[in-house]
């Protein structure tokens, strides 16, 4: 009765072990099993990892030779812009020294223009004085033409007079007596005096 008994022990505790061991290699192939699967994930996640690393470092590549180009660039920006401020300092000298010269310039178109404008005057002056010495010179010339024919004509006019008198004297006569009552008939009278006056002079 022991003796069976003891085997009934047993072999619940072979069965109790068989079915520990089955539950046991059961939880172990599952255990596997999503060891196999977490594994696969991991390994296919860091595949991903890789293959962002590599995109990443192919951007970052990417960027590196942008950035290159661009400082490249920014160095080229950078001496254009110097040479530009280099030309914009040299025009504005420039534009500073036509201004100067303008200033100058119209400094002496202005100078010019009153000289001009007093040469003018001037000439309109002198234009004036001129016709005044004209006009002057031909009246004073018309005077004397007045006075020389004025002259004339009472010359002419003395001549006459004296011409008559001397035909109403000679019409008188002396009788034929050259002395008469002791005194010369001759010189009885005032002797004649005539100036005779040049017609041309002036």
């Amino acid at each position: 009765m022991a003796t069976q008994r003891g085997r009934q022990i047993v072999l619940l505790l072979l069965a109790a072990g068989l079915v520990a061991s089955g539950v046991a290699a059961a939880k172990l192939a599952r255990d596997k099993r999503k060891l196999a699967e977490e594994y696969a994930e991991t390994q296919a996640a860091l595949a991903r990892l890789e293959q962002e690393r590599l995109h990443l470092n192919q951007e970052l590549a990417d960027a590196r030779q942008t950035m290159d180009q661009q400082a490249g660039e920014l160095s080229d920006l950078h001496q254009e812009l110097a040479g530009l401020q280099d030309r914009f300092t040299k025009t504005e000298q420039e534009v500073k020294r036509l201004q100067s010269e303008h200033a100058q310039l119209r400094g002496a178109n202005l100078n010019l223009t009153q000289q001009l404008t007093s040469v003018s005057q001037e000439k309109q002056a002198l234009e004036a004085k001129l016709s005044s010495l004209t006009e002057l010179r031909t009246a004073i010339r018309s005077v004397k033409r007045k006075i020389v024919q004025e002259r004339w004509q009472a010359w002419l006019s003395h001549i006459e007079a004296r011409r008559l008198e001397d035909q109403r004297k000679l019409a008188q006569g002396n009788r034929g007596f050259l002395v008469r009552d002791g005194v010369p008939t001759s010189g009885s009278s005032a002797k004649l005096q005539i100036r005779v006056l040049d017609p041309q002079s002036r």
